[in-house]
């Protein structure tokens, strides 16, 4: 099969998958109005980072462990309590944009939220699923070239388009006094919170009102 097209078919995975709003999502917005485009991205890294180990595992097959009932329990509880968590710690931050002689400080490389985002995406299983979706098509191509074109092409195409959202959020950010920063920090707060409580207990709904496939 001809590699351009096969690309073109990743960068629509890839469109699929930045379009879908979960709290990775809303991690991204909040962070990048809050902190800045730097800190935005490095949280979009950390995204990336554990897209490509959710695609390594699931290249190697190691994936089958969620596709059992009681795997897929634990992994949603667990998954819910961190994300739960980290919509806890977002809905109770006070924004207080920092003085000239600290901005040199929050712009340096950060860690913590590369660490943040690999963290809080691979505790969804909701991603987890999905990604077994675009691997099993991989594994229909005839060559390895063909499998890899296709995969980091969806790889890419996600890591960008995360990247245009924190550009976009940070613009809007000159807009913004801190009080309405504080304020959006509690809505997105409140919203990770549910996502977390959902993906929690979505093994225990019945399936036709579970639709953790379609969180990221």
């Amino acid at each position: 099969m001809n590699l351009f097209h096969i690309f073109t078919q990743g960068i629509l995975f890839g469109l699929t998958l930045s379009l879908m709003i979960g709290p990775a999502f809303f991690s991204l917005l909040q962070t990048s109005i809050a902190k800045g485009f730097r800190s935005g991205s490095h949280l979009a890294l950390g995204i990336s980072l554990s897209d490509v180990f959710m695609v390594f595992v699931a290249w190697y097959g190691v994936s089958t462990f969620f596709e059992t009932g009681e795997a897929r329990k634990i992994s949603s509880i667990l998954g819910g309590i961190i994300i739960v968590v980290f919509g806890i710690y977002t809905a109770t931050r006070k924004h207080k944009t920092p003085k000239k002689r600290n901005l040199e400080a929050v712009s340096k490389f950060q860690l913590k939220y590369i660490a943040k985002g690999f963290l809080f995406n691979i505790a969804n299983i909701g991603t987890w699923l999905y990604w077994l979706i675009p691997v099993s098509v991989a594994n229909s191509y005839n060559t390895s070239k063909e499998q890899i074109t296709f995969l980091v092409s969806i790889l890419i195409t996600n890591l960008g388009m995360d990247l245009l959202k924190c550009k976009v959020s940070h613009e809007l950010k000159r807009f913004l006094t801190d009080n309405v920063i504080t304020i959006i920090n509690r809505v997105v707060g409140i919203i990770i919170i549910i996502f977390g409580i959902y993906l929690a207990i979505a093994t225990f709904l019945p399936e036709k009102t579970n639709i953790i496939n379609n969180i990221h």
